[in-house]
């Protein structure tokens, strides 16, 4: 508390006293302001290929802030950088970024609420706390927070924005303790169309399609179609598998179209509608099946009132629905592969509703810079139509749950800039508030009915940052926060099946809480650069899905009896409160280009994150490693241009043995993978390219053996391990025309 005392008298004091600072001072150059759009570069090399030309849009990670300017690390990948990289998917493109963690086993192989993106170990499967956005919108699911990768093709990527560290949350709030993600996507700007398609392994198909049309100097639009599908590799090993015991098929269609309105003066406007659907057949077993759809219409823009003001805004409406077909193993386990008798566990259907916004007032006073006053929200609701199965002849136990939250939030921070020192202080303050409302679960079979009380929360959540120029090419900077995020609606009211385990609800989850400081160097000395970050976060009311009953008929009893299901479902888990946690660790993350031709980047990131106090000590320990939170991981990037027309690139992630959940009950295998690839321009618009994933085919469990206790020896048979992505090959062919 004494840190969020400090926090918050200094950032008080500092914005009463700012502006008198900011009259007091003879203000140094005026710098050009960096417009909403604008983008700092990592790379100067030229592309092999001229794409049809995009620009970013103006919403961006940093708010309309140069993320290179903040005092947090940050990282921004260039379109020329994200086509470049070997990887296929955004999640596995993302997964090259240092403090970055997604699994490696593809979007389209993995449950659709199985799909973590975390930064310093904040946003695995059961708690996430990592905001992805695209185009400075949310996308993190409405139910379940996580993210479906296979809306973003590669193709549509213009550039990646990653801020580290909860010091985003002042202008960001819910979910952003771990950093923010966004995904900015390509814009009009000329008449034109283009084309890529690709084949590979495991029958993978990739194809986009798009035109642009300039119909004068302001209007211009855009529309685009992308369709993925694959046959999948099967993620049971082999030693375990049955007939139906199948590979993983995906498939996903995307529909996009923008329009960009440019006066040429003060006025910025554009919208973008989207409509994206993607199934996943046989997900283990070939009785399941997974479906997601979503859409949504976004609209936006920027008015410059002078060279040093502005108003930003952006509003969006959409939904989606979710859908799932769950298997049971029947008398299935690892040492009994032979039994056939699987039957469909669950199915499950959960429509959804999303709409929220945005505007803020950019301005700068004297020596007072990246000034921001604004306020957002986000409304979202869900209705989720639930049936469990007891076994292959019995009735379905249906549930209806029904829920909705709404999150506003009020911000401003600037930016001072002391003459005669070259010193920036960045002050924050921002107010979250939360409710929950309209909440309910619904036993059909019996007719009970659970209403929900309503609940609601605030949150004031200060910063500071300095960053001190100690030369051009060293700078030290640090910061103080403190942020807050909401438990998820899938958390708090969706009970669900697979195998012998039922998930039971919790509509008494409390916000989490956390207090972080982080302190980085930054050094750059010709095609040198080197960033060093250490961070510490204290988290109060930290949210893990705990298992209740492991294996056990007789304490599982009363959760499944009271849910009307069969005395098969022996082991019960529940989202809970569990305690405090800390996250701490260091960043390193550096860059060389020897010569114009050649680039490299690597990053060692080490995370330290375990629980210093429990409610549940028997069952969720302190003292050891969080669950998905592998304790080091490096990364490593070379991308070499011999000749303009040719890229040859090369990517290595390395990972230890990690722990998939807190109870330490299933350990996760760790990996060198690398991944290489190629492209040629043969003629002018047109690149020919392919790509080897896991190039050496290390075979490794993605998620591993599940034990009945604590790190222990016995093995739970009924739990089935997941293979990692083997050796993958993709080559195709894009043209401009």
């Amino acid at each position: 508390m004494s840190s969020v005392r400090a926090a918050t008298v200094v950032a008080a004091v500092g914005l009463v006293l700012v502006p008198a600072l900011a009259e007091a001072q003879t203000p140094p150059p005026v710098q050009p302001a960096s417009s909403p759009s604008s983008s700092p570069s990592s790379s100067s090399s030229s592309p092999t290929s001229t794409p049809v030309e995009l620009p970013p849009v103006m919403v961006t990670a940093g708010r309309g802030s140069d993320l290179e300017k903040l005092d947090v690390s940050t990282t921004v990948l260039t379109r020329q950088e994200v086509q470049a990289m070997p990887e296929t998917g955004v999640d596995q493109i993302l997964n090259r970024i240092p403090g970055i963690w997604t699994y490696t086993v593809p979007t389209g192989q993995l449950h659709p609420t199985g799909q973590p993106v975390s930064i310093r170990g904040f946003g695995t499967t059961t708690t996430i706390n990592t905001l992805v956005m695209m185009d400075g919108v949310p996308i993190n699911d409405p139910y379940f927070r996580t993210v479906d990768w296979s809306r973003i093709p590669k193709d549509s990527v213009e550039r990646v924005e990653v801020i580290r560290g909860g010091g985003a949350t002042s202008l960001w709030g819910n979910m952003a303790m771990g950093g923010v993600i966004n995904i900015v996507t390509r814009q009009p700007s000329k008449t034109g169309a283009e084309a890529d398609v690709s084949y590979g392994s495991y029958n993978t198909t990739n194809a986009n399609v798009g035109a642009t049309a300039a119909f004068n100097d302001n209007l211009k639009a855009g529309v685009s179609y992308n369709h993925a599908q694959s046959s999948g590799y099967n993620l049971t090993p082999a030693q375990y598998q049955n007939a139906n015991l199948v590979p993983t098929a995906s498939k996903a269609d995307n529909v996009d179209f923008t329009l960009h309105f440019d006066s040429g003066s003060n006025l910025k406007l554009f919208t973008k509608a989207y409509f994206h659907q993607a199934y996943e057949d046989g997900w283990v077993w070939s009785l399941s099946h997974n479906n997601w759809s979503s859409y949504r219409l976004l609209l936006g823009g920027s008015y410059t009132i002078d060279d040093k003001s502005s108003v930003a805004f952006s509003a969006w409406a959409g939904g989606g629905v979710y859908g799932t077909i769950n298997t049971a193993n029947g008398s299935y386990t690892l040492n009994n592969i032979g039994a056939t008798n699987q039957y469909v566990s669950q199915k499950e259907t959960a429509p959804n509703a999303d709409q929220g916004g945005s505007v803020f007032y950019q301005f700068e006073i004297g020596s007072l810079k990246d000034i921001k006053i604004g306020v957002d929200a986000r409304r979202m609701v869900i209705s989720d139509y639930n049936n469990l199965y007891s076994s292959a002849t019995s009735a379905p136990t249906t549930f209806v749950a029904n829920g909705e939250h709404r999150l506003q939030g009020v911000f401003g921070q600037g930016t001072y800039h002391f003459s005669g020192v070259p010193l920036e202080v960045t002050i924050g303050l921002r107010g979250d508030f939360y409710q929950a409302l309209n909440a309910s679960v619904q036993t059909v079979n019996s007719g009970a009915n659970l209403p929900i009380a309503n609940s609601s929360a605030s949150s004031f959540d200060p910063r500071v940052g300095l960053k001190f120029y100690m030369t051009d090419d060293l700078v030290v900077r640090g910061a103080v926060y403190r942020n807050f995020s909401a438990p998820g609606m899938n958390q708090m009211y969706r009970s669900f099946a697979g195998g012998t385990t039922y998930t039971t609800v919790n509509p008494n989850l409390q916000p989490m809480t956390n207090v972080g400081e982080e302190i980085g160097v930054d050094f750059k000395w010709r095609g040198f650069n080197l960033s060093m970050t250490y961070f510490n976060n204290n988290l109060d009311n930290f949210i893990d899905l705990i298992t209740i009953c492991s294996a056990n008929a007789t304490c599982a009893s009363p959760y499944v009896m009271a849910a009307g299901l069969g005395s098969s479902f022996t082991t019960v888990r529940q989202y809970q409160n569990v305690g405090s946690a800390t996250f701490q660790g260091i960043e390193i993350i550096g860059g060389w280009q020897p010569f114009k031709e050649l680039q490299l980047t690597a990053g060692f990131t080490n995370t330290t994150a375990y629980l210093t106090s429990s409610n549940f000590p028997a069952i969720d320990r302190t003292g050891v490693q969080l669950g998905q939170v592998p304790t080091w991981t490096v990364t490593a990037t070379a991308e070499w241009r011999p000749v303009p027309e040719v890229a040859l690139t090369a990517s290595l992630r390395s990972f230890p043995a990690y722990w998939n959940d807190t109870g330490h009950t299933q350990l996760n295998q760790g990996a060198t993978i690398i991944d290489v690839g190629a492209s040629y321009s043969p003629i002018k618009n047109v690149d020919l390219y392919a790509s080897v994933q896991n190039l050496t085919n290390f075979q490794y469990l993605a998620m591993g053996y599940t034990t009945t206790t604590f790190e222990g020896p016995t093995v739970n048979a009924t739990a089935i391990p997941t293979m990692g992505m083997p050796l993958t090959v993709i080559a195709g062919l894009r043209a401009k025309f």
